[in-house]
């Protein structure tokens, strides 16, 4: 079979993707990564075949002024508990706000818009991936959220189509209209907004419960293999750390659009740095810089390294809830902070906090004491831990993406007989 990944606009989109085409891959299947230019050398590096299309754009600017805070965005509300999970005791500081108090005044509503930027980077996709795939003819493509190009692209093409989340399922708090979104871009190859599904014939889903979104279309569990990049074991890692080990990280979209200030970086390090631990810093290196003096305590990275490499050796994760990082982190079971800034970071982290595995601060709260007080709850053996490594063991039951490939290759078959 001929299989087409397709990923736009930011690395860490096309990170979910990669273990799914090793394992097409290695199944003997011919595997094609397509996306802008200035993504080849992360694909590539993926030991991948990339094709490069389209143009690219400037992710900050294409979103200027439309990636911000947003309020409390679960619309199903808490979960039920879960019976196997340990009940959870209120943390010793209060962490998650009261969702009746909205955090700011004029909170960005979440929505894909005719001028928004998801539709910018679809349009500098669109006519030379459907160009590619009248060359090519893939007999399935495979795409991951808010990737407007691919699913417009396999309606034109007549190939059914999958979607593979990379996290939680944020797409459920998003206003799109479909006829003026979709309906201009589909017009384009003779379709209409109706015959274009944006979840494809269906959804590989790597979240468990309950942290997972329940959704009524067709779906497929498929285990997250984290994936973060090239990276170099360092020697400070061949061996166990001599005493509790926190890792801090922004994720790389935060630097990469310019808000990187919004999370307070070098603040938060530093109350960290407060308790008897070793910080592990893992930043863009552009981020560096701007850090300052550290407290001995911290290892500032400087070398490629990977999140999936340095968890298993920590105690806690502190981060800005990016669904990679997130997902690495519940897969490893290492109990996270996590301190969200814009739309899906807040959703990332209250889907964690049902789980117990995690819990987040909103920019309000997290002052200094607090956010020291909470790592220092996350870094013991109590509830945190016991909750962290149930949700590790509910992620590695899942199937690999190794045995979810027969599905995939039926549904092509399907449609080419």
């Amino acid at each position: 079979m001929r299989i087409l990944l397709t990923t736009w606009g930011w690395r860490s989109h096309f990170y979910g993707l990669a273990p799914l085409g090793w394992a097409l891959q290695a199944a003997g299947h011919e595997v094609r990564v397509a996306s802008h230019p200035s993504l080849v050398p992360a694909i590539t590096a993926a030991g991948l075949a990339a094709v490069p299309l389209g143009r690219d754009l400037d992710f900050a600017e294409a979103f200027a002024g439309r990636i911000g805070a947003v309020g409390a965005l679960d619309p199903a509300g808490p979960a039920a508990p879960d019976p196997a999970l340990p009940a959870a005791p209120a943390p010793a500081v209060p962490a998650t706000p009261d969702p009746a108090t909205p955090e700011q005044d004029d909170p960005l509503e979440p929505a894909i818009t005719a001028d928004g930027g998801v539709v910018r980077f679809a349009d500098a996709l669109l006519d030379d991936l459907v160009g590619f795939g009248r060359a090519w003819r893939p007999d399935l493509m495979v795409w991951e959220p808010f990737n407007l190009a691919a699913p417009v692209a396999a309606a034109a093409l007549g190939v059914p189509g999958v979607l593979h989340l990379w996290g939680p399922d944020s797409s459920v708090t998003l206003r799109l209209d479909p006829e003026s979104v979709l309906g201009p871009l589909a017009g384009r190859f003779g379709l209409a907004a109706s015959d274009v599904s944006l979840t494809g014939a269906l959804t590989l889903d790597p979240v468990p419960p309950p942290m997972q979104v329940p959704t009524a279309r067709p779906g497929r569990p498929v285990r997250f293999v984290p994936y973060n990049g090239p990276a170099v074991l360092p020697s400070w890692l061949h061996g166990p750390a001599d005493r509790p080990r926190v890792c801090v990280t922004a994720g790389t979209m935060m630097a990469g659009v310019g808000l990187d200030d919004r999370l307070g970086l070098a603040r938060v390090i530093r109350a960290v740095a407060g308790l008897d631990v070793e910080v592990v810093v893992l930043v863009e290196p552009a981020q560096q810089a701007r850090l300052g003096p550290l407290p001995d305590n911290v290892r500032l990275v400087d070398a490629p390294l990977a999140l999936r490499l340095v968890l298993p050796t920590c105690a806690a994760l502190v981060q800005q809830g990016g669904a990679g990082s997130t997902m690495t982190a519940l897969g490893l079971g290492v109990p996270q902070l996590v301190l969200p800034q814009v739309s899906d970071q807040h959703f990332n982290a209250e889907r964690l906090a049902v789980t117990g595995a995690g819990t987040w601060l909103s920019p309000a709260r997290a002052d200094d004491d607090t956010l020291r007080a909470l790592v220092g709850e996350l870094i013991g053996d109590g509830h945190w831990r016991e909750s962290a490594a149930l949700m590790r063991d509910r992620v590695h039951a899942m199937p690999t993406p190794a045995e979810v490939v027969p599905a995939l290759v039926a549904l092509a078959a399907s449609t080419r007989s």
